[in-house]
């Protein structure tokens, strides 16, 4: 990456000020843990997708000879100590920076007395006096600061560059000049911007990354969540109005569902949504940014009003001025045209053809997930053949189990980059082999319905039937957004980062993070499909798996 000599340098001072950081922290940990033992110098390894934090400390003390008080432990910190820990991966560090990477993001401290560990609570968090970078969980409690220097502007743009620099792992994936990107921000550095004006410039830098899973933590720009009671949604990438509030304005004007919108506030689609750009968060993809920022194309400032042109079903155009009342609205899924058992994330029932449906909404759920599926699977275990809808499905945990319940032997399921050192090809590689699950294993045919609002556990999701050939899939490319796990930087003002520092990708190597997953079969609804209540998606995918069942 080409560097102008000025820009070196700062960074290379912010990389040794990233070092003496982490050597002060390791001091500081032992300092704090009483009198000194020599076994918190002792590495460790520790390895887990999910942990609470009493477990984690439970194996780290053990691992060096200490002893934990959990019931002591419990009675002082209780509820912290039970947060959970999801991702952790810990190599390569004494035990004390293993506790300092674990306990500090919940404002948790730890003594050593006689070889007994006992964990104890901080007082409430502040912002550091310098920066640091964690892979433990998000540290919680800190607040930017409100008032900021020039000066202290600079250094915690300089410490923030340089951590996305040594973290962030989709740099060559992506073809991102991060010095080219650090640089341009540079010069946007105001020495007269408020602390709000210089965090909103943060914001957007982080946005470069176009990263779904990389946002600022603790600081979000203001941004209008008012409308005039109409609700957005894209299709063959135009905007159209795809519901009307029955009691608002724009109805008794003659706004009708299927009008495509032209032009807001005398923008242009796209001049508006380029104006979007600078207020909403980054998506891994451009297709799914389009979709999401749709549904703000109308927003502003309750109270205040939006000029609006539409093209009317009937083909002409109307210029409506409406005024900005009701809230921002998702758009209302296409409804079955049968009858589903509904339970909190999975719908099912069968389908008249005969074959079995089974709709996920959400993956946030994680055991209660994986137990409703299993109701749904047991439901339809004689079925010939199973649709499985994951569209608009936002993600959540991870759902192995629920795949395992699909396949008849290991399989490997992805590839994970995670990174392991500060260059930006610095990468380990963790294959991920899916195993059979549950009391016995469905083998009929299946398809997988997707769209661009089908992201981050739901594309893992998709990426792992994918790899194991256990599907077919129908719609539309997904959302794309899987770069695995993240890191944390804590810059010296108080502000948290969230970095993504791996990517995923599917069994043949191809990256999920940006490409998403491409259908087998591509079906992409129009406007006249939705107004009709057709659902052409699900009709290909019955038709597939009617075929395949009867070949079988």
């Amino acid at each position: 990456m080409k560097r102008n000599l000025k820009y070196t340098l700062v960074m290379a001072a912010s990389g040794l000020l990233l070092t003496a950081l982490a050597l002060e922290q390791t001091t500081l940990a032992q300092a704090e843990a009483g009198p000194a033992d020599t076994r918190l110098g002792s590495k460790v390894k520790y390895t887990s997708e999910q942990a609470s934090v009493q477990d984690i400390v439970q194996s780290l003390a053990e691992q060096v000879g200490l002893r934990y008080d959990r019931q002591k432990s419990f009675a002082q910190t209780d509820q912290l100590c039970r947060n959970w820990v999801r991702n952790v991966a810990i190599e390569d560090k004494t035990c004390a920076q293993a506790l300092e990477q674990i306990l500090k993001p919940f404002g948790l401290g730890y003594q050593v007395e006689e070889g007994v560990l006992v964990l104890s609570r901080q007082a409430k968090s502040v912002p550091p006096s310098k920066g640091y970078v964690t892979t433990g969980p998000a540290p919680t409690g800190l607040e930017p600061a409100k008032m900021l220097s020039a000066k202290e502007q600079r250094e915690n743009f300089d410490f923030l560059c340089q951590a996305i620099d040594e973290t962030y792992a989709d740099f060559e994936l992506k073809s991102i000049d991060w010095g080219e990107v650090c640089r341009r921000y540079q010069e946007r550095l105001d020495p007269a911007a408020s602390a709000e004006q210089f965090y909103r410039l943060l914001f957007q830098l982080v946005n470069e990354l176009k990263d779904t899973h990389s946002w600022l933590e603790n600081y979000h720009p203001a941004f209008p969540t008012s409308g005039p009671g109409l609700t957005v949604d894209l299709f063959e990438g135009k905007p159209f109005i795809v519901a009307v509030n029955a009691d608002s304005e724009a109805a008794r004007l003659g706004a009708k569902p299927g009008s495509e919108v032209l032009e807001v506030d005398g923008l242009s689609v796209e001049d508006k949504l380029k104006q979007l750009r600078l207020g909403l968060p980054a998506c891994s993809s451009e297709r799914a940014f389009r979709r999401e920022a749709c549904r703000y194309l109308l927003a502003g400032e309750r109270g205040t009003t939006v000029d609006l042109k539409l093209r009317l079903p009937d083909g002409h155009a109307q210029t409506f001025r409406l005024q900005r009342t009701a809230g921002v609205s998702d758009p209302p899924r296409q409804l079955c045209s049968f009858d589903l058992k509904e339970q909190r994330f999975v719908q099912f029932g069968g389908h008249p053809s005969g074959l079995g449906y089974i709709r996920m909404t959400s993956f946030d759920g994680q055991e209660e997930v994986a137990q409703e599926f299993d109701q749904a699977l047991e439901a339809l275990r004689t079925a010939p053949g199973l649709i499985l809808d994951i569209r608009d499905n936002p993600g959540g945990y991870g759902q192995a189990r629920i795949v395992g319940r699909l396949l008849q032997r290991p399989t490997l399921g992805a590839i994970s980059f995670i990174k392991n050192g500060p260059g930006h090809g610095a990468l380990k590689r963790k294959d991920d082999i899916l195993e059979p699950t549950g009391p016995w294993q469905y083998s009929g045919p299946i398809a997988l319905l997707v769209n661009d609002s089908t992201g981050s556990a739901a594309d893992l999701f998709a990426c792992y039937l994918r790899s194991a050939k256990r599907v077919v899939t129908v719609g539309t490319t997904t959302h794309g957004n899987l770069s695995a796990v993240a890191a944390y930087a804590v810059l010296p003002c108080g502000l948290v980062v969230r970095i993504s520092n791996g990517y995923v990708c599917d069994a043949g190597g191809k990256p999920i993070e940006g490409n998403g997953n491409a259908p087998d079969v591509i079906v992409a609804p129009t406007i006249s499909d939705f107004l009709a209540g057709r659902d052409p998606v699900l009709e290909k995918a019955v038709a597939l798996v009617r075929e395949k069942s009867q070949r079988n």
